[in-house]
């Protein structure tokens, strides 16, 4: 069934993910691991590619994160699109520069509401992460 157009960006919807994205971002940039475990989905069927590097499943998300000792340099969003679709989906993407050192890059992620307690259920299922390079950014 098609989703209906007045079902694409419900403002409380997109206000609700948009302030957990922010959330992800700020455990992100604090180089707090295990909240951002908590953002991404368990099971086998959530993944996430790096910039080097592939996550199939939720326990290889949780294991290449616990070998990081820095999730990500510092860095300020340039633009972020939150955009959802009826009440359970959503994506969000943006572009950011980092703080300590040239260049930035992009990120995408594929969130779905869970029936997980915590983030109002909102979970990762897919994320991707590239950089930029100059002439790009």
């Amino acid at each position: 069934m098609p989703i209906p157009s007045d079902q694409i960006n419900i403002p409380a919807i997109r206000n609700e993910l948009t302030a957990i994205a922010e959330r992800y971002e700020v455990a992100l940039v604090g180089n707090d691991r295990l909240a951002l475990d908590r953002f991404f989905m368990p099971g086998e069927n959530t993944l996430r590619f790096g910039l080097a590097d592939e996550q199939y499943g939720y326990d290889a998300v949780v294991a290449f994160r616990a070998s990081l000792p820095l999730q990500s340099p510092p860095r300020r969003i340039v633009r972020c699109e939150v955009s959802t679709y009826g009440t359970d989906l959503g994506t969000v993407n943006l572009v950011f520069r980092y703080t300590d050192r040239e260049g930035g890059g992009r990120q995408s992620q594929t969130w779905v509401r869970s029936d997980l307690p915590e983030h109002g259920g909102w979970r990762i299922v897919a994320a991707h992460v590239s950089l930029k390079n100059e002439s790009q950014a």
